[in-house]
């Protein structure tokens, strides 16, 4: 069986999660339900929503959105980064408390990227509403973000914190199937891929608790399941890979 690993029992490393010996590692309650109350409040009253790729409703810029705009994309990042800074003045940063654990989990240091000295986007916070899903997708920067400096770097992951779960869905699905570069020809024209390349695939369901965080391996295939209710799904997550041996840099 395939089963996320909770921080609490961890004895395993990186590599468990980029060689998909397991699918992810769930670190509960990182934040307090307070916190995410507040929190929550501040983002919902925010007017810096924007829309990206895969999703209707997020603050923050990724390079996602600028594979081919580069400038643009670092410029926007450090708009992006001050404003998720304004956000997070009134409570302890969860980016702080994210990269924290991250470092403990992995004995790594980790810091935002920097490329020419302009510094990456820190985060992404993304919106889901009542009827939104996410297509079957993985994230991989090795492959589609060549022109910059983190598709260099080896063994990416991402990470995810829940800040609000919604009143009914918005699992994370992840399936024990890794993207390969035939699967392609897979590919829809939009976002994401065909149901097709998961048939008879093993999976596992990771529901969206508020004040929890995730680490998965994005290369594997995965998607978030239909939310439904008034509640919205609000999550703040980035990926991370190795510079080196015992650094980590992050991006969104």
């Amino acid at each position: 069986m395939w089963f996320p690993q909770l921080y609490d029992n961890y004895n395993s490393t990186y590599e468990n999660l980029i060689s998909g010996e397991i699918p992810a590692i769930i670190i509960p309650d990182v934040f307090s339900k307070s916190d995410c109350k507040n929190l929550c409040n501040k983002i919902l009253a925010n007017q810096n929503v924007t829309s990206g790729p895969g999703i209707s409703n997020k603050i923050g810029t990724s390079i996602s959105s600028h594979i081919y705009e580069k400038s643009k994309y670092f410029s926007n990042a450090r708009q992006s980064n001050q404003l998720i800074q304004n956000i997070f003045s009134s409570v302890e940063s969860p980016l702080v408390i994210m990269r924290k654990i991250i470092t403990d989990i992995f004995q790594k240091q980790i810091s935002t990227a920097i490329e020419n000295s302009m510094c990456y986007s820190d985060a992404v916070i993304r919106i889901h509403n009542d009827g939104d899903s996410v297509h079957l997708h993985r994230d991989n920067s090795n492959f589609e973000m060549s022109e910059y400096l983190v598709s260099h770097f080896e063994n990416q992951l991402s990470a995810i914190l829940y800040l609000q779960s919604p009143s009914n869905g918005g699992e994370l699905t992840i399936f024990e199937k890794k993207w390969n570069k035939q699967d392609e020809k897979m590919r829809q024209p939009k976002f994401g891929y065909s149901s097709d390349i998961i048939t008879n695939v093993s999976q596992t369901r990771i529901p969206p608790v508020s004040g929890n965080m995730v680490i998965l391996n994005p290369k594997f295939y995965h998607q978030i399941e239909s939310i439904h209710g008034p509640k919205q799904r609000i999550s703040i997550g980035f990926f991370f890979g190795e510079l080196s041996q015992n650094y980590l840099c992050s991006w969104a």
